[in-house]
């Protein structure tokens, strides 16, 4: 498996391409790889082994084998050729029938704060907080939602921040029915009745599921949130139960922190809170 697939040469090849130096690893936790690779990251910068660091991840699982495996799973949404893409996918939806994979992911250059004003550089946003758990995962779904709960508490004692610190969430929203229920309950558990008015920004639904890249997708489209205070528009054919996740256009809004977890196959879940950067 390791010598046909070799999972690190996404970061050997992009530290290649800029003739990094340091520090060099790579994570293979599914949907939460990208956010343990910005945990990892931030821990290495932490420790003074690094300035800056290169964080992320992609995946490419649109291949037989893979296909196969997330059929036997029970994950996708079965569909047929006449149906529109866009309408397939319901996070958080009482119609919800699964997912779809898609392809892609994303890097982001995670650095210290004194290396960045001694170039001169300008933060987009701010790592503020970090946490993850483990579930237990005996059926390939892998959410528990007093687990995920546990690790957005974390995330949010570490940014010092209350539930009412945050000002929008970028959930993992798979449109699978039993993680998105994991999801909402350890969000409603944490945010109580605010939970339904805190706007959400879902990514799944124009992207699909793209696995080790899809959280490295919500960290970018969440950087660029509060870079630009502007929410993105979202996908959504039906109605969400519990969440602010329907169908809206994009729209400013004033964006101090955002929540972004993840929740993978195999049981690792992942919470960030990152911050508007301030000149």
């Amino acid at each position: 498996w390791l010598l046909k697939y070799l999972p690190n040469m996404l970061a050997c090849h992009v530290t290649i391409v800029h003739e990094c130096r340091g520090p060099s690893n790579t994570i293979t936790c599914c949907e939460s790889s990208s956010a343990l690779s910005l945990g990892e990251s931030m821990r290495v910068i932490e420790r003074g082994d690094a300035d800056a660091c290169l964080t992320g991840g992609a995946e490419s699982r649109l291949n037989p084998m893979a296909l196969y495996r997330q059929c036997c799973t029970g994950r996708l949404a079965e569909t047929s050729v006449d149906d529109d893409p866009s309408t397939i996918l319901h996070p958080f939806g009482p119609d919800a029938r699964g997912t779809l994979l898609g392809e892609g992911g994303g890097i982001l250059v995670l650095e210290s704060a004194e290396t960045l004003a001694a170039r001169g550089g300008r933060a987009r946003a701010t790592l503020e907080g970090f946490a993850c758990t483990q579930s237990f995962d005996d059926d390939g779904f892998g959410v528990s939602a007093m687990s995920l709960g546990d690790a957005i508490h974390a995330a949010l004692d570490s940014a010092d921040c209350g539930p009412d610190g945050i000002d929008a969430i970028v959930p993992f929203g798979s449109s699978l029915p039993a993680i998105d229920a994991g999801e909402r309950e350890a969000l409603h558990a944490t945010f109580g009745d605010r939970t339904a008015s805190i706007p959400t920004i879902c990514t799944i639904p124009y992207t699909g599921n793209c696995t080790a890249g899809n959280g490295a997708i919500g960290l970018c489209v969440a950087t660029a949130a509060l870079d630009a205070q502007t929410l993105p528009a979202r996908l959504h054919p039906g109605t969400a139960v519990g969440l602010d996740a329907g169908a809206c256009e994009a729209r400013a809004h004033e964006l101090n922190r955002i929540l972004i977890t993840s929740c993978s196959q195999g049981g690792q879940n992942t919470a960030v809170v990152l911050g508007r950067a301030r000149s």
